[in-house]
């Protein structure tokens, strides 16, 4: 029992690699991933963007406050209403996942995907004068 003790109190030898002073240096690390920094101008027109879509959402929940509810019944009811809420959450939703979508495609790729949505998400019935 004595040899168990005597040796769970030791802290091994110098060939020992977990050793802080082995003779035998350790194996390096793996290098790091390099992480591409993205520029300024990237970052102010994704800025544009995110404020253009943000916009976008504002503007659907003005166009659905001025429409009033043309359906009756509970499930058309339902239905509009949650086609409305899908409405203002589309410019959102497009934009993040263009951000995520497109994380490895070329930037080039990225502006063509939120002009597109720009057109696709645009809150008709308020730009077009539909709004009472």
């Amino acid at each position: 029992m004595t040899a168990d003790v005597d040796e769970g109190l030791t802290w091994g030898d110098e060939k020992d690699p977990t050793h802080v002073d082995a003779a035998e240096p350790r194996e390096p690390a793996a290098p790091a991933e390099v992480v591409e920094q993205t520029g300024s101008a990237l970052l102010i027109t994704y800025g544009v963007f995110a404020g253009v879509f943000l916009l976008y959402a504002v503007g659907w929940i003005i166009a659905i406050n001025n429409i009033g509810l043309p359906v009756e019944g509970v499930l058309p009811q339902v239905m509009y209403r949650l086609g409305e809420g899908l409405a203002v959450a589309a410019p959102v939703i497009w934009f993040l996942g263009v951000l995520l979508l497109t994380r490895h495609a070329r930037v080039g790729v990225r502006i063509l995907w939120f002009l597109l949505g720009i057109v696709v998400t645009a809150p008709w019935p308020f730009i077009l004068g539909g709004v009472k």
